[in-house]
């Protein structure tokens, strides 16, 4: 009997008919050998058991040019209608749609079938529709019906208030039995980790919580197969997933850890069977052999695979693929392990974030799960409140507005967004007369160490606003408005405040700071435990309250939502977010010159000498002590400059911080 021939993959179409521009990385006949990781994506497109398929990395690994491959080839050899669905519609006409006229120039079979009723939104080849859609309209999404439908960056597509959109988007292919839809994007947020497969001894990322994860990529990929790319080490044969944690450069996390420019010289890939050092050059070489494995299964040195996925069966192919599997050279080992050394060195959320989801193609949570209120009472530091440990760039006030008090903190910044906790308290009195506005300013009065004085107080507005305009504008230049936002474009703008809660004209042209409060939250979340190596320590004094610790875990971050959920009295939580927004406002996260890590901070105190980190302060009889087990002995090199004499604490100015309630 005479069988059919297997279905021609997209890759092998685009081998045959495709012929790539100048401009691309890589110009002349499409050669699939160059990022053969994307194989099983166009292997699995062409396969009849597959309705829904997900791919996951980071840029600049061929996402694009395979959607291309997946859509032109299904439109020259097997037609049906096609989708083509991206975040925006600038995104479309600037990028998208040029780059597909572009492929239908190059291949002559598709040049021969396009028709020239197309317009620039909807393609038409051969009598088969092709369409343009972007996710933030309802109406174009719902158009019309469509066998095959490609999703790019799903992550950005913005929720279109009619339902889940990927429900809608999935809906166009009802009227097809052998419909298919592809998912692809650079994941972002969520807290995921790898563990070993017992069986195979393969490492493998764990299906998160839902609530862990709000990168609606990485749900779609853990609901799938969840096939990995492995590939075989050069030196033992073995295979392995790479993955950031491989990726090594000289003294990683030790004291004597190298620079970012030095982890671009050196940096290798760890492999995890036998801790050979493979270099860059290997990448190529490694590719080529590499094999798509799900758990459940293992790889034989041969690259055959044995066993059975624990997901055999799905209907829905899901693939990652590690940014360290890119076939771009620039992307090198040396390029990623620089990038993520300098993040992790300056702690910025934002940089790690871009790092870990463009660099590696992994998800990365801003702000792990929040210790309890004992775990953050036992990290205070060695020193007394309102105690200077260093000579300051600034130090910040910031207060949280109630009905009977004025909660406040009092903190101090260095280079490198190194900050120490002076002190915390409230100031006892009804918020809308004037006796608890005269402790205030007793309060930012204070001096603190060899005459050091509060630079600035951001007073939070939204109650109390005339009282707090009135302050603001008797102190001039010392106070400003600060008023937290659920989302912001940017971590912080000035707005002009025209009118009052009655609509009134306010003449004295008042302003405030609105800044984006889930990311400063964050921010502060992300100090907790920081390690001893890095700059960005954030003390706490010995005499740090109870009620102190509850408050800053007063909130819960929830990936899956976006956004931080109430769990208790947050007052304090909020003032310490503020600080982080007056340090970005004045521009310390870019003063580094003298940056201290946590250790070298510890040096410098006893007297230049290495010494064990302080002991925790002392708990309370009832309550449970945190973990106090010291982290590993930080680097010590000498900073850029010399360090200036230690502030001793001076007697402050007395002022009555608390009345009996």
């Amino acid at each position: 009997m005479v069988q059919a021939p297997p279905p021609r993959t997209a890759d092998e179409w685009a081998r045959d008919k495709r012929i790539m521009p100048p401009s691309a990385p890589i110009p002349g006949p499409f050669n699939p050998d160059t990022n053969p990781y994307m194989r099983p994506v166009a292997w699995a497109f062409a396969q009849p058991c597959f309705s829904r398929v997900t791919f996951v990395m980071g840029t600049q690994m061929g996402k694009s040019v395979t959607m291309e491959n997946i859509i032109g080839h299904r439109l020259d050899e097997d037609p049906t209608p096609c989708l083509y669905v991206a975040p925006t519609k600038p995104l479309i006409d600037g990028t998208i749609e040029p780059k597909f006229m572009a492929m239908f120039g190059e291949c002559e079979s598709l040049a021969a079938k396009y028709e020239g009723r197309s317009t620039k939104t909807v393609k038409w080849l051969g009598g088969t529709k092709f369409r343009f859609a972007w996710a933030g309209s309802p109406t174009e999404l719902a158009a019309d019906s469509a066998g095959l439908v490609m999703v790019d960056e799903v992550d950005r597509i913005v929720n279109t208030g009619e339902g889940d959109t990927t429900e809608i988007i999935e809906a166009r292919g009802d009227a097809y039995a052998d419909s298919k839809i592809g998912y692809t994007a650079t994941p972002t947020h969520g807290k995921i980790e790898r563990r070993p497969d017992e069986r195979t001894g393969l490492w493998h990322w764990v299906v998160a919580e839902a609530k862990k994860v709000g990168s609606k990529v990485w749900q779609l990929w853990q609901s799938g197969t969840r096939h990995e790319w492995a590939v075989p080490c050069p030196e033992c044969g073995e295979y392995f997933v790479p993955w950031s944690g491989l990726l090594w450069w000289p003294g990683k996390g030790s004291p004597e850890e190298c620079t970012p420019d030095e982890a671009f010289k050196h940096a290798r890939l760890t492999c995890p069977c036998n801790g050979c050092m493979i270099e860059d050059k290997w990448r190529p070489w490694m590719n080529a052999r590499g094999v798509p494995v799900a758990p459940g299964e293992s790889i034989s040195k041969k690259g055959q695979i044995l066993g059975t996925a624990d997901t055999a069966g799905f209907t829905h192919y899901s693939i990652w693929i590690s940014g360290l599997c890119s076939f771009a050279v620039k992307k090198s080992y040396g390029f990623l392990a620089k990038k993520l050394l300098a993040a992790l060195i300056d702690g910025d959320p934002a940089k790690l974030l871009a790092v870990y989801n463009t660099g590696f193609g992994e998800c990365y949570a801003e702000a792990g799960d929040a210790p309890s209120w004992e775990e953050v009472r036992a990290q205070c530091f060695g020193y007394a409140a309102a105690e200077l440990l260093h000579e300051p760039l600034r130090i910040y006030c910031t207060i949280d507005v109630q009905k009977n008090r004025l909660v406040y903190v009092v903190r101090a910044w260095f280079a490198g967004l190194g900050s120490m906790l002076l002190e915390h308290g409230e100031l006892w009195g009804e918020t809308d007369q004037d006796a608890v506005w005269d402790q205030l300013s007793e309060l930012i009065d204070t001096e603190y160490g060899d005459g050091h004085g509060i630079s600035l107080t951001g007073i939070d507005i939204g109650y109390r606003d005339d009282q707090v305009y009135k302050f603001i504008n008797e102190h001039k230049g010392r106070a400003i408005a600060l008023r937290g936002r659920e989302k912001l474009d940017k971590p912080f703008r000035k707005e002009l405040v025209e009118q009052d809660k009655k609509g009134k004209t306010r003449k004295r042209g008042d302003a405030r700071w609105a800044f984006d409060s889930p990311l400063a939250k964050r921010w502060v979340h992300s100090r907790f435990g920081r390690p001893d190596t890095r700059p960005g320590w954030w003390l706490l004094h010995q005499q740090v309250t109870d009620d102190y610790c509850k408050q800053l875990v007063g909130e819960e971050w929830r990936e899956s939502e976006g956004r931080f959920h109430q769990v208790g009295e947050n007052h304090y939580l909020d003032c310490e977010a503020m600080q982080y927004i007056l340090a970005l406002r004045d521009k310390l996260q870019r003063r580094k010159v003298g940056a201290l890590t946590r250790a070298e901070l510890v040096a410098l105190v006893k007297g230049g000498q290495p010494v064990a980190d302080p002991q925790p302060a002392p708990v309370d009889a009832d309550q449970e002590e945190g973990d106090d087990t010291p982290p590993p002995a930080p680097r010590s090199p000498a900073p850029a400059e010399p360090p200036k004499p230690r502030a001793k604490a001076r007697p402050r100015v007395k002022i009555i911080r608390k009345s009996p309630r």
